[in-house]
Protein backbone atom coordinates (compact mmCIF):
# COMPACT_ATOMS: atom_id res chain seq x y z
CA UNK A 1 0.00 0.00 0.00
CA UNK A 2 1.72 3.45 -1.20
CA UNK A 3 2.14 5.83 1.92
CA UNK A 4 1.48 8.96 -0.23
CA UNK A 5 -1.88 10.97 -0.98
CA UNK A 6 -3.70 12.34 -3.66
CA UNK A 7 -4.82 11.45 -6.98
CA UNK A 8 -2.77 8.17 -9.09
CA UNK A 9 -2.07 10.42 -12.04
CA UNK A 10 -1.61 7.51 -13.93
CA UNK A 11 -5.54 7.40 -13.77
CA UNK A 12 -5.81 9.96 -17.24
CA UNK A 13 -4.76 7.79 -20.11
CA UNK A 14 -8.43 5.47 -18.71
CA UNK A 15 -9.50 9.08 -18.85
CA UNK A 16 -8.86 9.95 -22.01
CA UNK A 17 -9.44 6.26 -23.34
CA UNK A 18 -13.01 7.10 -21.66
CA UNK A 19 -13.17 10.04 -23.74
CA UNK A 20 -12.50 7.84 -27.06
CA UNK A 21 -14.89 5.40 -26.26
CA UNK A 22 -17.71 8.05 -25.55
CA UNK A 23 -16.48 9.86 -28.90
CA UNK A 24 -16.95 6.49 -30.64
CA UNK A 25 -20.38 6.33 -29.55
CA UNK A 26 -21.62 9.71 -30.95
CA UNK A 27 -20.42 7.87 -34.05
CA UNK A 28 -22.51 5.57 -33.72
CA UNK A 29 -25.49 7.56 -33.79
CA UNK A 30 -24.41 8.21 -37.88
CA UNK A 31 -23.91 4.27 -38.13
CA UNK A 32 -27.36 4.05 -36.56
CA UNK A 33 -28.91 6.27 -39.08
CA UNK A 34 -27.62 4.20 -42.01
CA UNK A 35 -28.88 0.86 -40.75
CA UNK A 36 -32.23 2.27 -40.26
CA UNK A 37 -32.28 4.35 -43.91
CA UNK A 38 -31.51 0.96 -45.27
CA UNK A 39 -34.12 -0.93 -43.52
CA UNK A 40 -36.98 1.48 -44.53
CA UNK A 41 -36.92 0.06 -47.91
CA UNK A 42 -37.37 -3.61 -47.53
CA UNK A 43 -40.66 -3.03 -44.92
CA UNK A 44 -44.18 -2.87 -45.36
CA UNK A 45 -45.55 0.83 -45.60
CA UNK A 46 -47.25 -0.92 -42.49
CA UNK A 47 -44.07 -0.60 -40.19
CA UNK A 48 -42.74 2.47 -41.45
CA UNK A 49 -44.41 4.80 -39.29
CA UNK A 50 -43.37 2.21 -36.27
CA UNK A 51 -39.94 1.86 -37.81
CA UNK A 52 -39.55 5.83 -37.93
CA UNK A 53 -40.09 6.34 -34.05
CA UNK A 54 -38.01 3.78 -33.39
CA UNK A 55 -35.42 5.23 -35.37
CA UNK A 56 -36.21 9.36 -33.94
CA UNK A 57 -36.23 7.58 -29.93
CA UNK A 58 -33.29 5.91 -30.26
CA UNK A 59 -30.99 7.95 -31.90
CA UNK A 60 -32.56 10.72 -29.37
CA UNK A 61 -31.16 8.29 -26.53
CA UNK A 62 -28.16 8.03 -28.38
CA UNK A 63 -26.78 11.45 -28.54
CA UNK A 64 -27.42 11.58 -24.91
CA UNK A 65 -25.83 8.87 -23.54
CA UNK A 66 -22.51 10.24 -26.21
CA UNK A 67 -23.08 13.31 -25.06
CA UNK A 68 -23.10 12.48 -21.52
CA UNK A 69 -20.02 10.11 -21.68
CA UNK A 70 -17.84 13.28 -23.36
CA UNK A 71 -18.84 15.68 -20.34
CA UNK A 72 -18.16 12.71 -17.97
CA UNK A 73 -14.81 11.99 -19.47
CA UNK A 74 -13.41 15.48 -19.69
CA UNK A 75 -14.48 15.96 -15.98
CA UNK A 76 -12.80 13.15 -15.01
CA UNK A 77 -9.86 14.14 -16.83
CA UNK A 78 -9.91 17.98 -15.43
CA UNK A 79 -10.33 16.44 -11.86
CA UNK A 80 -7.09 14.52 -12.57
CA UNK A 81 -5.48 17.56 -13.50
CA UNK A 82 -6.58 19.82 -10.89
CA UNK A 83 -5.65 17.34 -8.07
CA UNK A 84 -2.28 17.11 -9.11
CA UNK A 85 -1.72 20.34 -9.51
CA UNK A 86 -3.29 21.08 -5.99
CA UNK A 87 -0.74 18.16 -4.89
CA UNK A 88 2.72 19.49 -6.29
CA UNK A 89 0.98 23.27 -4.96
CA UNK A 90 0.95 21.43 -1.43
CA UNK A 91 3.85 19.25 -1.41
CA UNK A 92 6.15 22.37 -2.53
CA UNK A 93 4.48 24.59 0.02
CA UNK A 94 4.91 21.66 2.99
CA UNK A 95 8.55 21.10 1.94
CA UNK A 96 9.15 25.14 2.57
CA UNK A 97 7.80 24.76 5.49
CA UNK A 98 9.74 22.01 6.67
CA UNK A 99 12.75 24.38 5.10
CA UNK A 100 11.75 27.40 7.46
CA UNK A 101 11.65 25.29 10.51
CA UNK A 102 14.73 23.73 10.28
CA UNK A 103 13.70 20.51 11.26
CA UNK A 104 15.70 17.58 9.20
CA UNK A 105 13.05 15.12 7.72
CA UNK A 106 13.73 12.54 5.73
CA UNK A 107 12.06 11.93 2.36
Amino acid sequence: MSDETGVNVDALPEAEAAELLAETMALLGGRFEEIMENLHGPVSSYVTSGLSTYEDNSLEDIQTTARSGIALAQNVQGSVLEIAATDTDNADEFREGLEELDIPVNF
